[in-house]
């Protein structure tokens, strides 16, 4: 499907996820400074790093996605759009980063979560399906943080108000993490939320 958003021209294949609630309230809230490097997890169709990159051209941009077909579409889209990111299949912080010495190597990571409830397993349901508590995805990320994430680092993180919102916030504490709730939108009956996280000094 071709399509465009907020002035991106996007090719997306069905089984990648298409930008939606989530993904604009993390994009427009997101500040970067000159020359910061950033890292989305889990990319989809690029849309995200892609607003970001024309909004702050400066930064430099990584992107990873386990879906390989959201890795290729991300890829593609940043050359429909003649921008440069920096794009790896991986789940979560894996062996790519760490092959390519990126240890504590980011200034912001942000991650539009699969968050809901959910335990299914398909390719594209992977983008949104979180477990039972829609942490399953979340718990590691929070855990692994500090694999990629310089010490002043910053992390935006998206989850919905049908996440375990009470384990999250212990997540947070136990792994030494200042929140805050930095927007939230209405999508029906659900709340979507973006917290933006710092490292505790």
């Amino acid at each position: 499907m071709k399509k465009s958003v907020d002035g991106l021209d996007l090719v997306i294949p069905d089984n990648v996820y298409d930008p939606a609630e989530d993904s604009f309230l993390l994009a427009e809230n997101v500040v970067i400074q000159s020359n910061q490097k950033i890292l989305e997890v889990g990319s989809g169709s690029g849309y995200v790093s892609l607003y970001l990159a024309q909004k702050f051209p400066l930064a430099e941009y990584f992107c990873l996605d386990v879906n390989f077909s959201a890795a290729i579409t991300t890829h593609q889209n940043a050359i429909r759009n003649e921008m440069n990111l920096h794009v790896y299949s991986s789940n979560l912080f894996t062996a790519t980063i760490s092959q390519n010495n990126f240890k504590q190597f980011f200034d912001i990571v942000l991650f539009n979560s699969p968050y809901l409830p959910y335990a299914d397993k398909g390719v594209l349901e992977k983008a949104w399906s979180g477990g039972r508590d829609g942490l399953e995805v979340i718990i590691p990320f929070i855990e692994n943080l500090s694999m990629v994430l310089k010490s002043a680092g910053v992390v935006y993180l998206v989850v919905s108000s049908k996440t375990n919102l009470s384990k999250l916030i212990e997540l947070f504490n136990s792994n030494h993490f200042l929140y805050k709730m930095l927007d939230k939108v209405s999508e029906g009956k659900e709340e979507i939320i973006l917290y933006k996280l710092v490292r505790k000094l």
